[in-house]
């Protein structure tokens, strides 16, 4: 009884202030980072494709620009909604394994007016392993992918299941966002799976920071 009591009373203050403390901490995180985009932005409503471990980064690069990031939907996951909602996001609750048809159909509707973020490897692993759900979202959205990368100067790693990459202040950060990749059918996806694939290893190559 106690533990549910703790569930009911205490999660609702702790999410609340988590989500403007997140947001607040990942903004003044931000303004210190000197970013340096390698490739033009999208103009476009896209999806953005990236994996999990560079969510930080990319998080104060897109604030406010009202993209929906699919974000898991167990207790963890809403640790990490919270701020991104703050950030000005919308946020899509769900996964491959809980919610994942009513994500989806979400996720269809939402695209009719905004870019979409999707970590294809998440929201528990394996890392830096896509996904049938990102080819399926870009093949019933009709948007195309937008594979982003990130390199870190400077960077604290977490011993979590992604090696979550968290910039240290005044961190230079390169991005590169690739061309838009259409998926017009579901035919071979393990196939299109291993060329996204091998497309976002040789972008990290090309936006490794130059050091020393």
């Amino acid at each position: 009884k106690s533990h549910k009591f703790t569930r009911k009373v205490l999660d609702p203050l702790i999410f609340f202030l988590e989500k403007y403390f997140g947001a607040m901490l990942i903004f003044l995180l931000g303004i210190t980072y000197r970013y340096k985009l390698k490739s033009p932005e999208p103009k476009e409503r896209v999806i953005y494709a990236f994996w999990h471990r560079n969510l930080l980064p990319l998080v104060y690069l897109r604030k406010f620009e009202n993209a929906a990031v699919l974000i898991s939907s167990s207790r963890d996951g809403q640790f990490i909604a919270g701020p991104l909602e703050a950030l000005g996001f919308k946020t899509v609750r769900g996964s491959s394994t809980r919610r994942g048809s009513q994500a989806l159909r979400e996720m269809i509707r939402i695209s009719q007016e905004h870019s979409l973020a999707i970590t294809p490897d998440g929201p528990k692993g394996p890392r830096e392993k896509i996904k049938p759900g990102l080819i399926n979202a870009a093949y019933l959205t009709k948007l195309p992918i937008v594979l982003t990368v990130v390199d870190i100067e400077r960077e604290k790693t977490f011993n979590s299941w992604d090696n979550f990459r968290f910039p240290l202040p005044f961190s230079r950060i390169n991005v590169t966002y690739s061309k838009p990749i259409f998926i017009n059918d579901k035919d071979n996806v393990d196939d299109k799976i291993r060329e996204l694939e091998r497309e976002l290893k040789l972008m990290e190559y090309t936006n490794k920071i130059k050091r020393g």
